[in-house]
């Protein structure tokens, strides 16, 4: 290990002393106040219901009532308040998740995510079907490293499990409205209740407009505009005493004009495995947005588009047997459609050099089912289960290269690129996992999943119409994995638990698409093995007025599937990585009305194996932190006042694995606040709120450019508004 690498690990062994030290001061602070004890947060990461508390998991629990405009809207936010996880988006079909350095871009109709997302227990196929306006939640779980036993399917990094609301046996409804800068209008509304003896029903809706905050000076349009709708309903019915059948749908679509992808960073001299260096002089001579300093300013000659629409159905069956045996049956489809046509701005602009567009989509549909058998005895609580999943999948692209008159490659060329892909993606699993409870303190956890996987391909591409370079047909591959897990966890005392994993996950390997190779488009990457160990404490202090858990983990994960862009082509390739670190949180009611809570990470991802060996990881920050505090006053007339404010900083890193100068993202803080004033007896209320209050330039997503410089994408800029909304019941 070299000096830089000690120095490095040291700083951030210096900073987690730090957090620790100042929450070692906070205890007694918190010792002499008269604070009411921490609500207990039931959980289902186990597939049964517990305190989160009592979960020997590295668990990051999201409550409903902290989704909404004014808090958690989207999965990125989420990402800000998760320890080492990183969100970024390159377009509407392209959301991308790294948790403790795992993750994946590759795009294939083949592909599947590192860290994947659950809707009510269904697993989302499409990365991108899952990233729709977050609305009327129970509650968020973020279970962090492999869950490869009751989860399963492309669980290497960890799961995101999403949990609705299910129907209410009380009536009630909502509205909401908000406005905000950019234009932003948003419109919320609730109806639930019963709806007979035996049923109960709930339906929800939420439209979201909002202006572009970037902006073409060539085209004159408004991009990074939103223009969202969506729905969700569900219908409880009790068919006899122990049978429950629950049966939902939910829809979302989306139509946009697209990001603002321009080029950046073009003072960064050329890297070696940059084609772009017969550009790169050219382009630092130009001002390629022309008359303006603000780089969510684009240089765009075309009118863009991005759509999407998601709809999904499921059916769930819940059975209680006799001797505390319970049977659950979900049966789920799930439909997704985008398309997108950008355009890299400002290479076209004086003196011509060239244009590039971008159109790609995807047309997706999956069908699912599991069926779970569980046992909650006194001693022993055991499920075992079968899964089945079936998606296919049609994707486009089309990228067309001019070369302009005023290029220094190829003046006046064409080079116009079409992939297309159809997959037929198959997965079975049986799964089982026991908890047994040795001892009134010490429980032992087994459990293991056999999962098998089989993947379908056409394949094919044109490098300008009418000159085919390949066309398969039938490629076929297929890959089974086992997939073990071992926890045991000490109930040192009623209050205090310590636990130990050693589990594996895993992912099927890939077909890859966007390949000019033949010999590479036909021969998948190999799939991702993970293996991690943890070990942690969960832990209640002063009665349960301060709760503070600590994790440390080693993860190993062969064959993580990347690509990047080189020589104009786009190169997918498995890599080995290595990752380590500590990631605590913590809760504390300070006082009668005041509570805080915060986060904090350390992460050490480094590619092994290959020619990038020693570099840091993609996507992963050495380190992260966020604080919250929300104060509540009741006044006089029985109304209250709500005041929240929260803080959330990333270090720096590499967008890619090649670790390029113009790969690398500065460190952030994202600052947020509100104040909610809500009347007595709750029937109303309404929210003063901000987000990234400092204005702080965020990069969403970056891509080395083959033309020199990077393509970079930027997060939203400080964004306010107010949010009112009343409850008729």
């Amino acid at each position: 290990m070299g000096i830089k690498q000690v120095i490095k690990r040291s700083d951030k062994f210096v900073r987690a002393e730090i957090i620790l030290s100042a929450l070692a001061v906070a205890i007694p602070q918190v010792a002499m106040s008269q604070a009411s004890a921490l609500e207990e947060v039931i959980v289902t990461a186990e597939r049964r219901a517990q305190d989160a508390q009592d979960v020997p998991l590295a668990l990051t629990i999201i409550d409903g009532s902290a989704i909404s405009p004014a808090g958690i809207s989207s999965i990125s936010d989420v990402a800000l308040k998760t320890p080492n996880l990183t969100y970024t988006q390159f377009n509407i079909g392209e959301p991308q998740l790294f948790l403790r350095g795992l993750g994946t871009t590759i795009d294939s109709a083949g592909a599947d995510p590192t860290v994947s997302v659950f809707i009510d227990d269904v697993y989302v196929g499409r990365s991108a079907g899952a990233t729709s306006d977050l609305y009327d939640l129970e509650r968020i779980e973020v279970l962090r490293g492999p869950q490869g036993t009751l989860y399963g399917r492309n669980v290497t990094g960890g799961a995101i499990s999403i949990v609705t609301k299910k129907p209410s046996r009380e009536y009630q409804a909502k509205l909401g409205a908000t406005a905000g800068n950019y234009g932003l209008t948003i419109f919320r509304g609730l109806i639930d209740g019963p709806l007979g003896e035996n049923m109960a029903g709930n339906l929800s809706f939420s439209k979201r407009d909002r202006n572009g905050y970037a902006y073409s000076n060539i085209s004159g349009q408004g991009l990074d505009d939103a223009d969202n709708l969506s729905l969700r309903g569900k219908l409880l019915w009790d068919i006899s005493d122990n049978t429950e059948v629950l049966l939902g749908f939910d829809y979302s679509t989306d139509d946009t004009n697209g990001r603002c992808r321009d080029l950046t960073k073009l003072d960064n001299p050329a890297d070696e495995q940059n084609a772009g260096g017969a550009f790169t002089g050219v382009l630092k001579q130009v001002k390629v947005d022309t008359n303006s300093e603000d780089p969510r300013t684009c240089a765009l000659t075309i009118e863009q588009y991005a759509e999407r629409d998601v709809f999904g159905l499921s059916a769930r069956v819940q059975m209680e047997l006799a001797n505390d045996l319970s049977l659950t049956s979900i049966t789920a489809y799930r439909e997704l459609e985008y398309s997108w046509l950008q355009e890299l701005g400002g290479m076209d602009s004086p003196p011509n050099l060239l244009s590039v567009e971008d159109n790609e989509g995807d047309d997706a549909d999956q069908f699912s089912q599991e069926f779970r058998l569980t046992h909650d005895g006194d001693r022993l609580f055991w499920v075992a289960g079968a899964y089945y999943f079936k998606e296919n999948v049609d994707r486009f692209a089309n990228v067309p290269i001019a070369f302009g008159p005023g290029s220094p490659v190829a003046p006046g060329a064409l080079l116009d690129r079409s992939w297309l892909q159809s997959a037929t993606n198959t997965s079975m699993a049986l799964f089982g996992q026991v908890v047994w409870s040795m001892t009134d303190a010490l429980d032992l956890t087994l459990g293991g999943r056999q999962t098998w996987d089989e993947k379908e391909m056409d394949n094919a591409y044109s490098s300008s119409p009418g000159n085919e370079v390949y066309n398969f047909k039938g490629l076929e591959k297929s890959w089974n994995e086992f997939t073990p897990r071992v926890t045991v966890d000490w109930k040192v005392s009623d209050d205090h638990m310590l636990f130990a994993t050693w589990s594996k996950g895993y992912k099927s390997g890939v077909f890859i698409s966007q390949n000019t190779s033949a010999q590479l488009a036909e021969t998948p990457l190999e799939p991702e093995e993970a293996t991690n160990m943890e070990v942690g404490a969960k832990t209640r202090w002063l009665d349960n007025r301060l709760q503070f858990n600590i994790t440390y983990f080693d993860l190993e994960n062969e064959n993580q599937q990347l690509f990047r862009l080189e020589n104009f082509t786009l190169v997918s390739e498995n890599f080995g990585t290595e990752s380590s670190g500590i990631e605590l949180d913590f809760i504390a009611a300070v006082g009668e009305n005041l509570t805080v809570s915060g986060m904090y990470a350390s992460l050490d991802a480094e590619i092994v194996g290959g020619q990038f060996t020693g570099n840091t990881a993609p996507r992963s920050p050495d380190y992260k932190y966020s604080l919250a505090a929300n104060y509540n006053a009741v006044l006089g007339d029985g109304s209250m006042l709500d005041f929240e404010a929260s803080a959330s900083y990333s270090d720096n890193w590499y967008m890619e694995a090649t670790n390029q100068g113009v790969s690398f993202m500065d460190d952030y803080t994202v600052v947020d606040a509100s104040v909610r004033y809500t009347s007595s007896g709750g029937k109303w209320d309404i929210t003063v709120w901000g987000k990234n209050l400092s204005d702080e330039l965020v990069t969403s997503h970056s891509i080395v450019s083959s033309f020199g410089g990077s393509v970079e994408l930027f997060a939203p800029p400080r964004t306010y508004g107010l949010t009112a909304n009343y409850s008729f019941n």
